[in-house]
């Protein structure tokens, strides 16, 4: 039977590495993807693959930081395609400058937590057409113990980088686990994957801090390490059953909380109707 596979973040670093494992006979790829330039680099990577493959992906443009460009190409998927069989929640960012999204929220709230929030509730109808629907969603190291502060992403002036980046991971992943215990996603499995430490051009871009840049990243891993670890979230057999999970060093880890009625109302308060 075919596989519905939608990625967002596909088109580049570890995302590109999921997409091209998944590029094979029997996978029908949809791809979100900020624009056309970005489309053709993605493509300009796919030369050794089989051309009838490649030209069987489908094109979905939105900026994830604009919540009704989301809804939009959520309504066009719903229209293009059956259903869903996986939703790879990839795309995000890390060092936004502390610019503001076009709602008005912290960016790595608005593009890591509530983007993905938004898209999968949006594309709810098509993951419960699938008979084996999973949401993965690429997370972080360190998310098992650490508790959510949504506190940061309200404050005037500087939120720092790398504590707005991990509160977003940890919210969405949180999130997520919410939904996996909600019965009207019955039959729908929700996985947060840390593919650990990778040598990516996010990780080594120039808004991720100048420690992890120049320092830490040499001993980062071969992105195709992270690059298996989400692969195997979405479908290596060991993960097959598990449902509201977090997954780090390739193995499940327990959570030690879950999200606070007034941080879920906090973040839902973000969201524009």
């Amino acid at each position: 039977m075919k596989q519905y596979i939608l990625l967002t973040g596909g088109h580049s670093g570890l995302g590109l590495g999921v997409t091209k494992k998944l590029l094979t006979p029997g996978n029908k790829l949809g791809l979100i993807i900020r624009n056309e330039s970005r489309k053709q680099d993605f493509l300009s990577e796919l030369n050794d693959f089989p051309q009838d493959l490649v030209s069987d992906i489908d094109f979905f443009f939105a900026d994830l930081s604009d919540q009704e460009q989301v809804r939009s190409v959520s309504k066009e998927i719903k229209e293009e395609w059956e259903r869903i069989d996986r939703l790879f929640n990839n795309a995000a960012i890390v060092g936004s400058g502390n610019r503001p999204s076009k709602q008005g929220n912290e960016l790595h709230l608005e593009i890591n937590t509530l983007a993905p929030w938004i898209l999968t509730q949006e594309l709810k109808p098509l993951l419960l057409k699938s008979p084996d629907a999973k949401v993965i969603t690429t997370v972080t190291g360190g998310m098992a113990k650490r508790k959510l502060d949504t506190g940061l992403f309200f404050k005037n002036g500087s939120t720092g980088t790398k504590s707005a980046y991990m509160q977003s991971k940890q919210a969405v992943m949180l999130l997520m686990n919410d939904l996996a215990a909600d019965e009207s996603w019955e039959g729908v499995k929700f996985s947060s994957v840390d593919p650990g430490p990778n040598k990516t051009k996010m990780t080594q871009g120039g808004e991720t801090p100048w420690i992890i840049r120049n320092v830490l990243s040499r001993f980062f891993n071969d992105p195709e390490i992270g690059t298996q670890r989400i692969y195997d979230a979405g479908f290596g057999e060991r993960f097959s059953d598990v449902n509201g999970v977090y997954i780090t060093g390739g193995k499940v880890v327990p959570v030690k909380h879950g999200i606070p009625t007034h941080d879920k109302k906090a973040l839902m308060a973000s969201i524009v109707d």
